[in-house]
């Protein structure tokens, strides 16, 4: 049985300290044994792979951990070198995430692979000179990395981190918390069954309507194993939903969709539509951004003109918030009352829209702790008796 090989960023290895395994490389995509196991590796052989223009190298999926192991460990010489360029790092640090991102998706009950994702991206820093860096990184991760899935959240989550950056000069621990988030929005997929996330034609809609469970059920994994922070959650869970509210799992529409989940259900699109698929070519940048301004009616306005932008290298509009913060959370408890509490003014008794908001209600205290959690009851307890105020009137009249 032939082997599968993993790649390494070349730049990454330490000769030093490097694990005795075998390594490889590709050419026309025929792996040739570069390295015997038994063979020390030099500083002369990393040297002339650079030379030759080598930007990775294979170790077969058996040795894979070891090697990840001391990619870690040779990580702080790698954050702190003057003469690496930033461009070497960033693919590095993509070669983490995927790592850390494949840990959790085989490792879905196991909360330290959850633990790590966070721990890894406090650690990361990513930077780009301009956005071609950026789609120019995207390709070499779908060239050297063959896992659809996980590739393609990697880049999600690249992008999400880069954008929200961008558009809300976000601190680290906000960033780190959009990645956190990103990385896990379609852990979900993994209960959905592999005749459909291995289709290599169009859904059927009985499998179609499958799919869109999987919101709900990456949002119960990563509750399950005890990471309680809204933002991963709200991402997981509301990366489908749509401005207009045409999206799933609960139909949120405009404003009730948390601007994180929005942006990241922005780039999951963008992203998708430029990564190669068994049914379809991968899309252009320039044809995906036009594929997605078609549709902008699905995204909030606001973030979607920031995206629009950044990906045009055009200059970024000013995003307003409730208070115009740019760095505010638009969903904290108050916030959220107060749209709830404006919607409950323009129901104005009609019974259809009470039922509506108290089903939204619901959903929000299911998914919210502490005082947010005490607040959005004690609404919930006025909605109901306003309710039953509402019906009680009807049948006298």
């Amino acid at each position: 049985m032939s082997l599968k090989y993993s790649p390494i960023v070349l730049e990454s290895i330490n000769h030093g300290n490097f694990p005795n395994v075998e390594l490889y490389i590709k050419q026309q995509n025929i792996f040739t044994l570069y390295k015997p196991q038994d063979t020390k590796l030099t500083i002369h052989n990393i040297e002339r792979l650079k030379e030759n223009g080598t930007e990775f190298i294979y170790v077969d999926y058996a040795n894979e951990k070891i090697v990840q192991a001391n990619l870690e460990i040779n990580l702080e010489s790698i954050l702190s070198s003057k003469v690496m360029p930033q461009s070497s790092k960033n693919l590095i640090f993509s070669q983490m995430i995927i790592n850390c991102i494949d840990d959790v998706f085989k490792n879905p009950n196991m909360a330290v692979a959850f633990h790590k994702c966070r721990t890894i991206l406090k650690l990361l820093s990513l930077k780009f000179e301009d956005r071609e860096e950026l789609t120019s990184l995207f390709s070499k991760m779908e060239e050297y990395f063959e896992k659809y899935l996980i590739t393609h959240t990697a880049q999600v989550t690249i992008l999400s981190m880069f954008l929200y950056e961008k558009l809300f000069n976000a601190e680290q621990n906000e960033l780190v918390e959009i990645g956190v988030g990103a990385m896990l929005h379609d852990i979900g997929m993994l209960h959905i069954a592999g005749d459909i996330t291995e289709k290599t034609d169009a859904l059927t809609e009985s499998e179609y309507h499958r799919v869109k469970f999987h919101p709900q059920h990456g949002h119960d994994i990563i509750f399950n194993v005890g990471l309680t922070a809204r933002v991963p959650l709200d991402i997981a869970l509301y990366h489908h939903e749509r401005y207009d509210g045409s999206g799933y799992p609960k139909g949120l529409f405009e404003r009730r969709i948390p601007r994180h989940a929005m942006l990241v259900s922005i780039c999951d699109i963008y992203c998708a539509l430029t990564m190669n698929r068994p049914y379809r070519g991968a899309s252009t940048p320039k044809d995906a951004l036009k594929t997605l301004n078609s549709e902008r009616r699905l995204f909030d306005p606001e973030i979607f003109d920031g995206f629009f932008a950044i990906m045009n290298d055009a200059p970024i509009p000013e995003i307003e918030t409730a208070k115009g913060n740019a760095k505010e959370v638009v969903f904290n408890n108050k916030n959220l009352i107060l749209e709830l509490t404006k919607e409950l003014r323009a129901s104005k008794g009609d019974r259809n829209k009470l039922l509506k908001l108290h089903s939204a209600v619901t959903d929000n205290v299911n998914k919210s702790f502490g005082e947010e959690k005490e607040a959005l009851t004690a609404f919930r307890i006025e909605l109901k008796n306003y309710m039953n105020s509402v019906s009680a009137s009807d049948n006298k009249s």
